[in-house]
This record gives structure tokens, C-alpha cells and sequence, in this order.
């Protein structure tokens, strides 16, 4: 499976709204992030465990692509 810790997403700082980038490792692991407009600390939070439901949700959707692909009776390898 690719490696979704190197995602990246986009937060609008709580304060000056100014969009600063994160990987989705910080998130998942609560990280603090420095927000390049305003330079504030900004403290994530994974609300509900919600990146780990999500990296769930991907493994499944993967492995659901495998069966689909394995049906086609040609072997493919999919690398990302």
C-alpha cells in the first residue's frame, strides 16, 4: 500500500486563516504545527480517531481494487 503519512492536506490557521500545509502523519500523531502566516503554534487534533478510521477505509477500498483486478484473470501490479 502506498504511504499515506507523506499526504499532504492543507489547514486554514484558527487564527489568521492563512492555509498552511501538514502531512497526514502530523495529524495522525497530534503534532504541533507553526502556521507561515501569523507564526502561531497550531495543536492538531485527530477528533474521534477519525485518521485512523480513513487509513481503514483506504486499505479497504485497496483491497477491494485487488479482488476486482485479481477477477480479470491478468496479473497486474499496481505501485504508488
Amino acid at each position: 500500500m502506498f504511504d499515506l503519512d507523506r499526504f499532504t492536506i492543507d489547514l486554514d490557521c484558527p487564527r489568521c486563516g492563512f492555509s498552511t500545509p501538514a502531512f497526514y502523519r502530523q495529524a495522525r500523531l497530534r503534532a504541533p504545527l507553526i502556521c507561515r502566516g501569523c507564526h502561531c503554534t497550531i495543536q492538531l487534533d485527530d477528533h474521534m480517531n477519525e485518521c485512523k478510521k480513513a487509513r481503514q477505509t483506504i486499505a479497504r477500498a485497496m483491497a477491494e481494487l485487488e479482488a476486482e483486478l485479481s477477477k480479470l484473470n491478468k496479473k497486474l501490479v499496481i505501485r504508488l
